[in-house]
Formats: C-alpha cells, structure tokens, sequence
C-alpha cells in the first residue's frame, strides 16, 4: 500500500507542483526555503487542500478537487509537528496530548499520555500552559503529541529545530526509535543533515 500525490497547489503567487508515492520508511523532504517544504507537508494532513491533482492513502481518494472530494484534517489520523508548534492555547500540555489521543482513535504506540511525556523527556510540563513552554520545551511537547494515538501519518516539520544540541542526539534516538514503531506513512521536513540522515531512509527533493 502506499502514498501517493499528484497534484499541485496554487497559493497567490506560490505556485508547488508534487509528485510523489510514499511506501515504507521514512521519506525526508529537503530543499531551500521558501520552495514548498511546510505547505507539502500541509496537503498530506489535510490543512491546504490541492488546486487540481490527487492524494490516495492505500488506494482511498483524501483529495481531489476535479471530483469534490477531500478528507478532512480530522478524519486522516494525522501526527503532524508543526515548526511553530500549534499547541492549543487554552489547554495544559497533557490536556493537549488526551485531545490529540481522542481524535486518533485506539491509542497504540504510547498510549498513556503521562508515559509518551516521559518518552519524550515532557512529563514535568504535563501541568503547564503553552505560553509558558520555552522552544525546546514546546518542541518535545508537540513531539510527544505527533505520535501518541498510533497517527496513520506522521509528518515532521523541522522536529529537532529547537532542540539543544546536547540533547539532540539523545532525542534523535527517541524519534527514530517512535517512528519504527509507527506501522505508516512517515514525512520528516528538516535543514539539518544529521536528522535527514540518521532518520530518513530515502529522500525527496523539491
């Protein structure tokens, strides 16, 4: 089974034309900014929808806008890290962490919300505020919520970006480890060399 896009995306002036089919492993995305990195990433969860062209997920129709169809964000099974973290204000750390749980169905690979926390070196924040989270605080946060609830996609937008270089290769050995337990499609979208190749095993150049 896989992933496949075909399509492309017109956003003002932007213009991304994609055309890719995901198997296993993991796929990273490279390229300079401001080429489509983010908003690729955004037309696989469901977040901006395609101009014209089609996205199937094993053999399912999500997107295609010649025949009306589109799944919504909600109804993809989507873990997604977003580069600015997106963590719903108005809920606490493990609050955010339960509602992601709740819209992703049985929860399977960490599907304790305390212990996915604890997976990801978060458990002490579970109390806290996203306003009070600092950059590398939020990131293992949103990392934790990408891949609790066993997410059918997961899709990694720059996930160590913020994360201090001590702990980087400690926590690179967490996501790796997470994602091999995802049985999925999984996307990673990084600038760092070390991450697309300690994480990715085959790459997507745009």
């Amino acid at each position: 089974m896989t992933l496949s896009l075909v399509g492309r995306v017109s956003l003002g002036t932007f213009e991304l034309a994609c055309n890719l089919e995901i198997a296993a492993g993991v796929l990273g995305v490279e390229g300079v900014n401001g080429i489509g990195k983010t908003t690729l990433l955004r037309v696989i969860a469901g977040l901006t929808p395609l101009t014209d062209g089609t996205l199937t997920v094993d053999g399912v129709v999500y997107d295609d806008p010649s025949r009306g169809i589109f799944v919504p964000a909600h109804k993809r099974k989507v873990g997604m890290v977003f580069q600015d973290h997106s963590l719903l204000p108005y809920l606490s750390v493990l609050d955010n962490i339960l509602f992601a749980r709740r819209h992703r169905g049985v929860p399977s690979v960490g599907g304790n919300a305390m212990q996915i926390l604890e997976m990801f070196g978060a458990q002490d924040l579970a109390a806290l505020m996203p306003d009070s989270l600092s950059g590398g605080q939020a990131q293992r946060v949103c990392l934790a919520r990408a891949f609790i609830g066993n997410p059918k996609i997961v899709l990694l937008d720059e996930p160590l970006s913020a994360i201090d270089q001590q702990s980087r290769v400690d926590l690179r050995r967490i996501v790796s480890e997470s994602l091999a337990a995802i049985d999925g499609y999984k996307v990673i979208v990084s600038h760092d060399k070390q991450d697309i190749a300690e994480l990715c095993t085959s790459s997507y150049f745009l």
